[in-house]
């Protein structure tokens, strides 16, 4: 029994994730700022149209004028074009080196780390799951249901990758609401961290919406991390 993660780089899906994460907000670093924004100023100086297309921006007015389609037929050509381009090229080298950081860290990590789940939850740890990684200097972090996460961020402190899979994977056995959110973050982004690295919390880490909530919830935590009988979903129902 055990979590198998299939890790693969999406062309169209790498493309799309580039071109529409503009702003200093959506960068993860500065590392490979200068190449990203490369990709994004060429992709816009050879269609605008189907830039505005793909990242979700055409205009209502150019829909209504029958736009959509006639940008539609040249959308392919479009794509392809990028994908030969040289800097597309640096972007999915990149990717796919990250690709490969991201496999070998969850690889190395996981005899361990899957136990640690395994006791703070007592869940049957037994799925797969489709990992579309994206550029590591982007931020993308979700889990989009079907067993698929779509995953991409700099390495913040040591094993970010892992712990923030861990985070993604358990949204899938938890859900989504605040409270489960928060029970979520004190597994992986608290616990697991702190068990990978050292250190102690809090000072916490993760959404700054969750703190006030992981705060109530911290006592019951350090109890339930004491008990013999650990049940996550018990301890979220019970849970205030």
């Amino acid at each position: 029994m055990s979590i198998k993660l299939n890790f693969k780089i999406d062309g169209d899906y790498l493309i799309v994730h580039t071109l529409s994460s503009m702003g200093k907000s959506r960068f993860s670093s500065t590392k490979y700022q200068k190449d990203i924004v490369a990709f994004q100023n060429y992709a816009w100086r050879k269609c605008k149209p189907c830039y505005n297309l793909l990242v979700g921006r055409f205009s209502t007015t150019e829909i209504a004028k029958g736009g959509l389609r006639k940008i539609a037929k040249q959308l392919l050509n479009f794509l392809n074009e990028l994908k030969r381009s040289r800097q597309y090229g640096k972007i999915h080298r990149q990717t796919g080196e990250y690709l490969k950081f991201c496999r070998n860290q969850w690889n190395e990590n996981y005899p361990f780390v899957s136990k640690v789940i395994e006791e703070l939850t007592k869940l049957k740890l037994n799925k797969k799951f489709t990992i579309y990684v994206t550029h590591p200097g982007l931020k993308n972090g979700s889990y989009k249901g079907n067993n698929t996460i779509e995953w991409g961020h700099n390495e913040d402190w040591p094993n970010y990758v892992t712990t923030y899979l861990w985070h993604e994977i358990l949204h899938s056995y938890i859900g989504h609401s605040k409270k489960e959110h928060a029970v979520i973050e004190l597994i992986t982004d608290e616990e697991l961290r702190t068990r990978l690295n050292g250190g102690k919390y809090p000072p916490f880490v993760g959404h700054g919406y969750l703190q006030k909530v992981k705060e109530k919830l911290l006592p019951k935590w350090r109890k339930y991390l004491k008990s013999e009988k650990q049940n996550i979903r018990e301890f979220i129902r019970k849970s205030a």
